[in-house]
């Protein structure tokens, strides 16, 4: 039985991301709680992370991507489900489009990565 649930074509990427595990608090001189990850896979509206940490599905996130460029890709997603492979967890991430996130940046990116797939082949 075909459990796939993904509508996008997801290709194999190995992108720095950092998670924000724990939100600033604005009253508070406590700064947010950064966990480093990277990318299994990606696609348009999602991707797949590895952590060092459990993160808990049904959790929204904001997450910085790597992009080369000066300045990171915000992105917010949902944590749709996690699991520990090793000594790591694996995470599928839902990502939300917002006009304050980076997501047309994000979708470009994922397309030039499956130009650069594909010419490979």
């Amino acid at each position: 039985m075909n459990t796939e649930r993904r509508n996008d074509r997801r290709f194999d990427d190995q992108s720095l991301v950092f998670v924000e595990v724990e939100s600033a608090q604005p009253d508070a001189t406590a700064s947010a709680k950064l966990a480093l990850a990277r990318t299994l896979d990606i696609s348009s509206r999602g991707m797949q992370i590895a952590t060092k940490e459990s993160l808990l599905p049904e959790r929204i996130l904001r997450i910085f991507v790597d992009n080369g460029e000066e300045y990171p890709l915000t992105l917010v997603g949902e944590v749709k489900w996690t699991r520990q492979v090793g000594n790591e967890y694996q995470s599928g991430v839902e990502l939300y489009p917002s006009r304050e996130t980076a997501q047309s940046q994000w979708a470009d990116k994922v397309l030039k990565h499956g130009l650069r797939e594909a010419a490979n082949s």
